[in-house]
C-alpha cells in the first residue's frame, strides 16, 4: 500500500509540473494562478503545495528537473558532419518536443520581469553557456582533424552559431507550430560557413587559436 502511494504521489507531482509546464507557456509566469495549474492537473491548490513552494517552487521544479534536447551532450569523437547533424537532431527535437518547446516558449517569451525571472535567467545562461561549450568542442576537434580551416576563430564562429540557434528558436516559437525547414535551411547555411568561412570569421596570419 505504501508503494503504492509513493508511486501515486510520484505520478501526482510529474502531472502537476505537465499542467504548470502548458499554463505557464500559455499564459505567462505573472499570468499563472496556482488555481490555474490546479485545473489544469485536476488537483487542488493543496497538492500543489504539497509537492512544491507555491508558484516559484513550481517553476523552479520545471527548469532544473527538464533537460532541453539540445542540451544533450556529443558523444565523444564525432566527425564534423556527424556532430553538426546530431546538433540538428537536437535542436529538430527541441522544437517538436511538447514539453521541450513549453519550457523553451517560457523561457523566451514568457519570462516577464517578475521574482522569478531570475531562474528564467540563470536557466537561460545555463543553456547558452553549454551549447557553445560543446559547439566550441566540436570545432576545435575539426579543425585539429583537418575537416575545418585551422584559421577559422572558434570563439567568433560559435557566437555567431549560438545567436543563430537562439534566434531561430525565439523566431520559431511565436507561432502554434514549429517549421523544420526553417530549422533545417538555417543549419545548412551555418555548416556552409564553417565549411567556408568569410573573412571575419578568420583570425590573422599568425595569430594564435583558441586553447593553444
Amino acid at each position: 500500500m505504501a508503494r503504492r502511494s509513493a508511486a501515486q504521489a510520484a505520478q501526482t507531482r510529474q502531472d502537476i509540473l505537465a499542467a504548470g509546464a502548458r499554463v505557464f507557456s500559455r499564459g505567462g509566469i505573472a499570468g499563472t494562478s496556482l488555481e490555474a495549474v490546479a485545473r489544469e492537473a485536476g488537483v487542488t491548490r493543496g497538492a500543489i503545495y504539497w509537492h512544491f513552494e507555491g508558484k516559484r517552487g513550481l517553476l523552479a521544479a520545471l527548469l532544473s528537473e527538464q533537460q532541453l534536447p539540445i542540451e544533450q551532450e556529443l558523444p565523444a569523437d564525432l566527425t564534423f558532419a556527424a556532430g553538426w547533424a546530431f546538433l540538428g537532431e537536437a535542436l529538430t527535437q527541441t522544437l517538436n518536443d511538447d514539453m521541450s518547446r513549453q519550457l523553451s516558449k517560457i523561457m523566451l517569451h514568457k519570462s516577464e520581469r517578475i521574482a522569478g525571472d531570475s531562474l528564467v535567467a540563470a536557466r537561460l545562461e545555463q543553456i547558452r553557456s553549454g551549447f557553445v561549450e560543446r559547439l566550441r568542442l566540436l570545432l576545435q576537434a575539426a579543425v585539429a582533424r583537418g575537416e575545418l580551416d585551422a584559421r577559422l576563430d572558434i570563439d567568433r564562429a560559435s557566437d555567431m552559431c549560438r545567436s543563430s540557434v537562439s534566434g531561430l528558436l525565439f523566431e520559431c516559437l511565436q507561432g502554434a507550430n514549429s517549421n523544420p525547414d526553417q530549422a533545417c535551411a538555417m543549419l545548412d547555411t551555418l555548416r556552409y560557413l564553417l565549411l567556408n568561412p568569410p573573412a571575419h570569421w578568420l583570425r590573422p596570419h599568425g595569430a594564435r587559436a583558441t586553447g593553444d
